[in-house]
């Protein structure tokens, strides 16, 4: 979150208590909403103004990713940090919008790597897209027009 606020972005996350919505908010994103909420997503798409978003940081990705593709901006992509099981997705989802999905554990990164970022700013890759995971900068996108969720 802070890396996403540093890099600019208008972050936004989701938790399904009080005390969750307290320690994101805590954490420095500007919106969160309730996942338990039947129209989150709603109104997390209405908050980006109908844009969608950039990037998804997906922490249960059997459960959330086919809904994440349909609230990608254009050129979004959605970053799997976790899963507990399949899922099934409409690949239409992901060529309306250019989108990506990628996969990220910091287990894969060689330690050298993992050792230099960490240095640096940890997890400053699934942001900004140095070394692993592969991710690239949405040109053209500054400051409130772009967008970072985190799930």
């Amino acid at each position: 979150v802070q890396i996403a606020r540093a890099a600019g972005l208008r972050v936004f996350g989701t938790a399904g208590t009080a005390d969750g919505i307290a320690l994101v908010l805590r954490e420095g994103v500007h919106v969160v909403f309730d996942h338990r909420s039947a129209g989150h997503m709603e109104e997390a798409m209405a908050a980006t103004g109908g844009r969608g978003f950039d990037v998804i940081l997906e922490m249960l990705a059997n459960a959330n990713l086919a809904g994440d593709l349909k609230i990608l901006a254009m050129g979004g992509r959605v970053v799997v940090i976790g899963s507990r099981g399949t899922v099934e997705i409409d690949p239409r989802d992901t060529m309306a919008r250019d989108a990506s999905i990628l996969g990220m554990s910091l287990f894969n990164m060689p330690d050298a790597e993992r050792d230099a970022s960490a240095r640096h700013r940890p997890g400053a890759a699934a942001v900004r897209g140095a070394g692993k995971p592969r991710r690239r900068d949405v040109p053209g996108r500054e400051g409130k027009d772009r967008f970072a969720s985190v799930s």
